[in-house]
């Protein structure tokens, strides 16, 4: 249930979707998390949302001479509303055949949209294996992109019920937020986005709710 504090965070909710949240502001936000389970759904979509909006070219977006209508923002926050109220009545009546639709719909939506914005071939990308805690896992493939790297990971073995970040840290030694995601013990794909160039990436690297490192790998400098 939303309560005001909930409403508080939502800023800080937005802001750990896109991986640029203040590093004061998360520690409050993770201790929120872990009694609120609205919140931390909230936080999932949000996540799926913006690992998604990683695939539009941003600079074709911004020099397009077409302006959008005044009222665009209103229709699409308008449509917004009504798909989430539907979708979670739909969960309500029927929790596994809607978990498993709405899990191919974002797949679909996500292969759609890499096919209308950048055409079905993908550049070649550097895989990098990421070593970390017993019995987590995790391949990554960088690729690069005119925003910065794209970052499609297939990781297992982390804690389901827990939040992580991933990190990729450029040749000046800042570290730089890709995104967050939630652990799965099963193998699961998850693409994310940094604002880091690929060839100056130097290590990519994932954290858990404690700032305590998980997976860890240095990238192989450009030849």
């Amino acid at each position: 249930m939303t309560t005001e504090t909930c409403r508080d965070w939502r800023g800080a909710l937005g802001a750990a979707a896109l991986g640029v949240i203040d590093p004061v502001e998360e520690i409050g936000l993770r201790a929120h998390l872990d009694g609120c389970a609205s919140c931390r759904a909230e936080l999932r979509d949000l996540t799926a949302v913006a690992s998604a909006l990683t695939a539009v070219p941003v600079m074709d977006v911004i020099t397009a001479p077409a302006e959008p209508s005044s009222t665009l923002g209103g229709r699409v926050l308008a449509r917004v509303a009504q798909e989430r109220d539907a979708r979670h009545k739909r969960h309500v009546r029927r929790l596994a055949a809607g978990v498993g639709g709405a899990l191919a719909t974002v797949a679909a939506a996500i292969v759609a949209l890499l096919l209308v914005v950048g055409g079905s071939s993908q550049p070649p990308g550097t895989s990098v294996p990421m070593a970390g805690a017993p019995g987590a896992h995790a391949t990554a493939l960088l690729r690069s992109q005119a925003t910065g790297t794209a970052i499609d990971v297939k990781v297992s073995g982390l804690d389901p019920h827990r939040y992580y970040w991933l990190w990729l840290t450029g040749d000046d030694d800042h570290r730089m937020a890709a995104g967050t995601f939630t652990g799965s013990s099963q193998p699961s794909d998850i693409r994310l986005m940094a604002a880091v160039p690929l060839d100056e990436a130097r290590r990519i690297w994932v954290t858990d709710e404690e700032n305590k490192i998980v997976l860890d790998a240095r990238i192989p400098a450009p030849a």
